[in-house]
């Protein structure tokens, strides 16, 4: 039986997940009085789909 060999993942670069994103617009600025201002929206981090968080796959 061949042994399997293992393969960087593809889809996250060995890193496990695949990292959110984040945008900014001042359009999404809140009109609240106080100083902390938010303008920005992320996507959480996700575990890769492809290595299911291996970092690897095997071939």
């Amino acid at each position: 039986m061949p042994e399997k060999t293992r393969m960087t993942c593809p889809t996250c670069q060995g890193k496990k997940i695949i990292e959110g994103v984040c945008e900014v617009s001042s359009e999404w600025r809140g009109s609240s009085s106080d100083d902390a201002l938010d303008d920005s929206q992320c996507t959480p981090d996700q575990e890769c789909p492809t290595c299911k968080g291996k970092g690897y796959v095997e071939v």
